[in-house]
């Protein structure tokens, strides 16, 4: 007899059947995603901690707050969160098993599965707005089931998912952009002019009101300034300088005074796991889910301005510019190890070798390794896919 539980869940693949399943789905269980008030948003890098900057911005103004976001880093439910408290089990399993009709009806696969939970939720609970970051591309992605958001942004454009969105980056600004609803409010970071001409032009067809990012200033190690304040961060790599300047100017147009000390306090003490976070002290051990080559890049800028010898462990999707990855780490870190893990998309070692890396094909003894070399001084880096990099938190203690 089968356990619907997360396990269950996990276990359902993804369908690639369009979006009209679960729309179905939703219809038959009273359309919950229309009495929901919603932020969506999409971009190839910085939803995820976009979405926690603003999850703390909406919090620290007493609004109750969903948020929606994948892949899980500690256990699945973590994808599911009011007020950053994470959906219980008995809550997601007896909607998981009140849903299940129309769930095994329509054939819904996890991402379409977790979604539907997380709107019920929601609507259960009497969110005030909920932040749902989409999955892959924005246009075909499940969650672009919800109407007209009250806001959609659009955090970066670059090469990610090309087997799916296409290998131009035209292409994938047009999937993105399809998050922009008829006569809704849209805002973009700072984009490629080809992937800004795309997103301006689909806008425009769409009577979108469309804002652009203002640019925000450095002010040294985890501060920057936006509109004459300087905002503090307890994240220390220099890439979220940017997604707290995004996710503030969303807020504004929310309508929301970002100048108060209530909102310096809300970023200052936000946290997004898995994003250059410490888990480790003796020796410093971070992890990083750069999957990407923008991602890559991001991270070795931040890696390239720390003091002391640095060892990276490093792992990949086989779809993911690997290689690459590997060589933009070599140059910042004093080792390059290369290792895999459990998950059947996870590229070989022989195809993520690099000259000069260490191969290492257990992730426990990798890191292992990693933590003898730097045991005395440096640091330790896991990097790669987030999948990975779940792997690594869960296997060592995050710091209290």
């Amino acid at each position: 007899m089968a356990v619907y539980d997360e396990n269950w869940v996990m276990e359902r693949k993804s369908r690639h059947h369009g979006l009209q399943p679960l729309r179905d789905a939703l219809h038959e269980t009273g359309d919950v995603q229309n009495r929901i008030r919603c932020i969506h948003v999409a971009g190839t890098n910085g939803k995820g901690s976009t979405c926690a900057f603003l999850q703390e911005i909406l919090m620290a103004n007493g609004i109750k707050t969903g948020m929606f976001t994948s892949p899980h880093l500690v256990c699945h439910n973590d994808r599911i969160r009011i007020n950053s408290t994470w959906i219980p089990h008995d809550a997601f399993v007896n909607l998981l098993n009140s849903l299940l009709p129309v769930i095994l009806k329509y054939d819904l696969g996890m991402f379409e599965i977790d979604f539907l939970i997380a709107m019920h939720w929601f609507a259960t609970e009497g969110v005030d707005i909920a932040i749902i970051e989409a999955g892959i591309g924005g246009r075909d992605d499940s969650t672009n089931v919800i109407p007209v958001p009250s806001l959609a942004i659009i955090t970066t454009i670059s090469y990610d998912h090309m087997q799916i969105l296409g290998s131009r980056l035209s292409q994938i600004a047009f999937a993105k952009a399809g998050i922009l609803k008829p006569y809704g409010h849209g805002l973009c970071g700072t984009h490629d002019p080809h992937a800004r001409s795309v997103i301006s032009s689909w806008a425009y067809r769409q009577h979108c009101a469309l804002t652009y990012a203002r640019p925000w200033y450095d002010r040294g190690p985890q501060a920057f300034s936006l509109d004459h304040d300087i905002y503090h961060l307890s994240m220390p790599a220099h890439y979220q300088k940017a997604n707290a300047a995004l996710a503030l100017q969303a807020a504004f147009l929310l309508g929301i005074n970002i100048h108060t000390p209530a909102i310096h306090q809300a970023i200052e003490q936000t946290r997004w796991p898995g994003r250059f976070e410490m888990i480790c002290k003796h020796p410093c051990v971070i992890v990083d889910g750069a999957h990407n080559k923008e991602g890559m890049e991001a991270l070795c800028r931040t890696l390239a301005e720390m003091p002391g010898p640095k060892t990276a462990v490093f792992s990949a999707l086989r779809d993911k510019p690997g290689h690459e990855m590997a060589l933009m780490l070599k140059k910042v870190c004093d080792e390059v190890i290369i290792t895999s893990f459990q998950d059947a998309r996870a590229d070989s070692l022989q195809d993520l070798c690099i000259p000069g890396a260490i191969l290492i094909a257990d992730p426990v003894k990798a890191i292992a390794y990693a933590k003898e070399q730097r045991k005395d001084n440096g640091f330790v880096i896991a990097a790669g896919s987030l999948h990975f990099i779940s792997f690594v938190r869960n296997m060592l203690h995050p710091v209290p």
